[in-house]
């Protein structure tokens, strides 16, 4: 029996670390969206401003990141199951869907004005269209790819359209270059996924620990910055969740193979297992939470409020696990 012929009868089943980050994503972003636009919280609950970086900066990689992880492996599915035509053209209307929520869940609308703004759907959505032509090359010439687009990006910091850049959500379409090249260079770092467990630590940990290290050594030199996804910022974060990401491959996928408490993990992988959802879930209750509560409301209110979003999230989680009932597009 051939490689190709095992892995075609062989049963997909879900990895576990990866519907756990995914969770972990999720849950954070509920938290960090819930309290971010209100005046009373502390700074570290915010984005760093122009340079720096805080835990709420990460929030956007890692959904790129998870974003990327689920695709090197979906796709390599769809493409044995359909043919590599029909399962482009699935991932394509897939990140289309995407980019147009995301316009619908983002235009702003008023008496005399009405436009679309840039979104997190949208920079999913683009992202996936940059690094679909790149799957099937060598992990090398991605790790090209994601260089070429996040130097040109850092290249446009230094002209006129950097204040376009800064004033915009997400870097507006403009910002398809560093996103895109964070999407692909994670891709890359995904490759770990598809080689012997062995190389793994070849690729999340000692790979994210050299992305940390080169981005931290640009950084001194360009700076760290979300408001401008500088090349710093791009290495740093995919470097930061690659580690993170090893770790939790370690815990669920090799050390606790052997602990039952670990192999049914219910709390966080249940709400990985529909984060598309629970995204479109949780914008509207944030709508509501900034509707209901002016902008100078304590940090008293703000940060139960943030809690029990989150738990909501997870009992939503819960009973959908319970009943399988997965969302997919």
């Amino acid at each position: 029996m051939t490689q190709e012929e095992e892995i075609l009868i062989k049963p997909t089943r879900r990895i576990l670390s990866i519907d756990i980050f995914k969770g972990l994503t999720v849950l954070l972003m509920v938290f960090v969206n819930s309290i971010q636009l209100y005046e009373d919280v502390p700074a570290w609950t915010k984005h760093a401003g122009d340079y720096g970086l805080t835990y709420v900066d990460l929030v956007a990689p890692f959904f790129v990141f998870m974003f990327a992880l689920n695709l090197n492996i979906s796709y390599k599915r769809r493409v044995q199951k359909e043919g590599k035509n029909k399962a482009r053209l699935r991932y394509i209307r897939r990140f289309l869907i995407f980019i147009g929520i995301g316009l619908i869940l983002t235009m702003y609308i008023d008496v005399n004005e009405f436009y679309f703004r840039w979104g997190t759907l949208q920079v999913l959505g683009t992202s996936g269209l940059m690094v679909l032509p790149l799957l099937g090359l060598k992990p090398y010439l991605k790790v090209i790819f994601a260089l070429v687009f996040m130097s040109f990006h850092q290249f446009l910091l230094f002209t006129p359209v950097n204040l376009l850049i800064y004033d915009s959500i997400e870097g507006s379409i403009l910002g398809i270059f560093s996103w895109g090249s964070m999407m692909i260079l994670s891709s890359f770092l995904a490759e770990g996924l598809d080689k012997e467990k062995k190389h793994i630590k070849k690729y999340f940990l000692f790979g994210g620990f050299i992305c940390l290290i080169i981005g931290i050594g640009a950084g001194l030199l360009l700076g760290v910055s979300r408001a401008y996804i500088s090349l710093p910022y791009i290495l740093i974060s995919v470097g930061i969740a690659s580690v993170l990401y090893y770790f939790l491959y370690y815990i669920y996928e090799i050390w606790g193979v052997n602990y039952s408490i670990v192999k049914k993990e219910r709390i966080f992988s249940a709400v990985g297992k529909n984060a598309f959802i629970f995204y479109l879930i949780h914008v509207v209750i944030v709508y509501v939470g900034y509707t209901i509560f002016p902008f100078d409301t304590p940090s008293i209110i703000v940060f139960p409020f943030a809690i029990l979003h989150a738990v909501f999230i997870w009992i939503i989680a819960y009973y959908l696990n319970k009943m399988r009932i997965f969302v997919i597009i």
